[in-house]
């Protein structure tokens, strides 16, 4: 056993002591074992040693799902298939504290973790209404001859997840995975694996799922390049940076030509027009930047303001940001956490001081690490950024916005936002509907939030485009990224 203490008392947790595959934890098949310390990031402290996985654990899962594939899997019908992601759903509800203080251990305030599995459990539940639904398309028969079409799952599914939202991007892969009758193999981010195998321990109790069609593999590059060139994973759906989307696309390429969902970074514009609702702008703003302390893809990152309401805006903006709790994310009292380890906080450190230095920008507020331990960073404003700057351009993954020098018409707001090589999100603030309208025409991402931002609904596809990646997760549209499509045709 192993614990978390948090301000209402002590959580113990069963240990992890390996890889997850055929429904039971076991020591890595690997001959040298890598163990990996799992820190908490506000304090620094041990929470738990994870044995990782190796390349001879992925042929074993892989082994694992063929034979679920080829036995019991195969003959779940859509209904037994639903219920077991029911199953799956209530199993986190019943235990919601408890995953939420393994998230919050991550460095996320508690709040915002509850939140997130609250989101993980909403996602199990909504696909379980997808499964059984699946259904193909029949034609009207011309020449003597009948056409339909015939959907069925892809097979095998390798899923590499990001540390930022440790449960809810594994949800948002597995549960479409499941429901069109896949395999699932996840590997999540080497820094935070507790909630993905404390998922296998839920499933293995708590539902009827068969052994070896959900496998968790805790693990780092070599895990996750085993995956990725594995001749028997037929998909692999990617979360993480554009650097590695591209060694996994070269990776499936390689292998067997299996097909890829990459999901990636982001450098989101903000566009708030002078007759906007600056309070709710401001909130909507600060949320978009400062949630999970930036480390979100879909951040928006680039602020730009109409000429004439900077100074009232800033002025907001920063009163907001001194209004921030900064803490242990184990205590309710606190609600601004930490980034997820010492290279994240470092490398976000490293962008505040090059800015600093570059003088290309204007400090606004924050800019400074927050305490002496931990690895937090307070909410950071530049303001003037120059186009050029990093600031403007690099994706920083940390709590700081750049707000660019205004704009006077929406055409110079819609060209200066699409200068970037993403296109994941971005946000819209005004109360004109033909200019939202023309905004979310013209702006070059996947996602448009107009009046709000970070409202990622399950029934809503989720994706970008550009070098944020391609594929979707979420919406009905996840479930056809989980099946083939086969054409039939029949004389008669």
């Amino acid at each position: 056993m192993f614990s978390i203490k948090t301000s209402k008392g002590s959580v113990s947790f069963n240990r992890f002591v390996g890889p997850f595959i055929n429904n039971k934890f076991h020591p890595t098949l690997a001959s040298t074992p890598v163990k990996r310390q799992i820190l908490n990031p506000c304090t620094e402290d041990l929470i738990e040693t994870v044995q990782e996985a190796s390349a001879e654990d992925v042929d074993l899962a892989v082994q694992s799902a063929q034979a679920a594939l080829k036995g019991p899997w195969k003959h779940f019908s859509g209904k037994k298939r639903r219920n077991a992601l029911l199953d799956i759903a209530h199993a986190l509800e019943k235990n919601l504290w408890k995953m939420t203080v393994l998230e919050a251990a991550c460095g996320k305030p508690l709040e915002e973790a509850k939140f997130d599995i609250e989101e993980s459990i909403e996602c199990f539940r909504y696909f379980a209404g997808h499964a059984d639904k699946i259904s193909g398309s029949n034609f009207a028969t011309e020449g003597g001859h009948k056409s339909y079409t015939v959907r069925k799952p892809v097979g095998i599914c390798g899923l590499i997840t990001s540390f930022n939202y440790p449960l809810n991007l594994a949800a948002w892969k597995i549960a479409p995975a499941l429901a069109c009758g896949n395999a699932v193999i996840l590997k999540p981010a080497p820094q935070t694996p507790l909630s993905s195998l404390m998922l296998g321990e839920l499933i293995a109790e708590h539902t009827e799922l068969p052994a070896g069609v959900f496998s968790v593999l805790p693990g780092g590059e070599d895990v996750g390049s085993a995956i990725v060139s594995h001749k028997g994973i037929h998909k692999v759906s990617f979360t993480g940076s554009g650097n590695v989307g591209r060694k996994v696309m070269g990776g499936a390429a390689n292998s067997n030509l299996k097909s890829v969902i990459l999901e990636l970074g982001g450098k989101s514009p903000l566009i708030v027009f002078k007759d906007a609702d600056l309070d709710q702008a401001v909130e909507d703003v600060f949320g978009a930047i400062f949630s999970n302390m930036g480390q979100n893809c879909c951040a928006g990152s680039r602020l730009f303001l109409e000429s004439g309401i900077e100074d009232e805006f800033l002025s907001k903006l920063k009163d907001r940001v001194k209004q921030v709790k900064i803490g242990d994310t184990l205590d309710e009292a606190y609600d601004f956490g930490t980034m997820v380890d010492r290279v994240q906080f470092e490398r976000v450190m490293g962008f505040i001081e090059n800015a600093k230095k570059e003088g290309k920008s204007k400090l606004l507020v924050g800019g400074n690490r927050h305490g002496e331990k931990g690895y937090f960073i307070e909410p950071t404003v530049f303001t003037d950024v120059d186009e050029t700057s990093t600031l403007a351009k690099d994706e920083i993954f940390g709590p700081v916005l750049s707000v660019m020098k205004p704009f006077k018409t929406i055409e110079e707001a819609l060209e200066r936002a699409n200068a970037t090589p993403y296109g994941l999100a971005s946000g819209v603030w005004t109360k004109d509907l033909s200019k939202s309208e023309q905004c979310i025409q013209e702006l070059e991402t996947g996602v448009t939030w107009v009046n709000c931002y970070n409202m990622c609904s399950v029934h809503l596809p989720f994706g970008g485009v550009k070098q944020s990646g391609f594929g979707k997760d979420l919406g009905a549209e996840a479930m056809g990224e989980y099946l083939t499509v086969k054409a039939v045709t029949i004389r008669v």
